[in-house]
């Protein structure tokens, strides 16, 4: 049985100001920064064989106190970046809601059926995730746990495909900042044998 933890990354000032976020590359603020150290100290007895991260640095700077830890080097893999949203990075969401109420409405209830305007869906983010998951699997070995840094949309969708939920589902699950999930997986890999183990586990940030 092999176990991949799923790490959203800390918070920015973009989360702070209640912005959407995408692809916009930017460093987690102080809270992150302190998030990032939680992390660090939550993997602190667990063995670690390999850590996968998105190349954007609000992840690599959360997960990087944990691979310093562990003395792993951190594998960067496209597959793993947010949703592209386009013209809708970086605003705000009350905006949205009075700009582009009937898109975001519509994007909200059935985030697979929308194309982000000069951006993606979520049909794309899950087929790049699959990649992912699939190779992330076949690399390490059954008795393997690996830490995979990714972002709250990307990470519902590989919820979503490891329990074979549609992923117009994906945002009634919650994944905050700087929270873990897990999945388990056996011969095959994931999706086809996960195991949804964790979900959302904050408490390392309650300390």
């Amino acid at each position: 049985m092999g176990k991949i933890y799923l790490l959203r990354h800390g918070e920015t000032d973009y989360h702070a100001q209640k912005r959407l976020l995408g692809r916009k590359d930017v460093s987690v603020n102080e809270t992150g920064r302190e998030q990032a150290g939680r992390v660090r100290d939550y993997f602190e007895g667990i063995d670690l064989s390999a850590i996968y991260c998105s190349p954007l640095k609000r992840c690599r700077e959360t997960v990087e106190p944990t691979a310093e830890n562990k003395g792993l080097d951190v594998r960067v893999m496209d597959e793993l970046l947010e949703v592209e949203m386009g013209e809708w990075d970086g605003r705000m969401v009350t905006e949205l809601f009075e700009t582009d109420k009937e898109l975001l409405t519509k994007w909200l209830r059935s985030p697979s059926s929308v194309t982000l305007p000069g951006g993606e869906d979520f049909g794309a983010v899950r087929d790049r995730t699959a990649i992912a998951m699939e190779e992330i699997t076949r690399r390490h070995n059954q008795d393997s746990a690996v830490l995979v840094a990714s972002h709250g949309g990307p990470i519902r969708v590989m919820i979503c495909q490891a329990l074979k939920m549609d992923i117009d589902n994906m945002l009634r699950i919650e994944i905050d900042l700087a929270s873990i999930s897990s999945i388990v997986f056996f011969e095959g890999g994931i999706p086809q044998t996960g195991v949804v183990t964790l979900v959302n586990d904050t408490s390392h940030l309650r300390l």
